[in-house]
């Protein structure tokens, strides 16, 4: 199992939610303690970085497979995320 880390920003993100798609999102992110159990997409360009998608979110996040953390950097629209990487 992998520690799963949050970044402020989307802390600040999943607070301004509303309950629905926060509590969607929570369940998707504390699923990343397996990273690699769920459909998840590489990105290109960009090293040990995945994407999953939560409806129309999307949840980008890094795997340091030494210290077995999962980072999550970036939650936002489908439209929008990866304008913010």
């Amino acid at each position: 199992m992998f520690e799963v880390r949050l970044h402020r920003r989307v802390l600040k993100f999943l607070e301004r939610l509303n309950e629905k798609d926060r509590k969607r999102l929570i369940s998707v992110i504390e699923k990343l303690s397996d990273p690699f159990s769920h459909p998840y997409e590489k990105l290109k360009g960009r090293k040990n970085v995945y994407r999953i998608a939560a409806g129309n979110y999307r949840v980008i996040y890094h795997v340091d497979k030494r210290n077995r953390v999962v980072s999550v950097l970036l939650v936002d629209k489908r439209e929008r995320v990866y304008d913010r990487i």
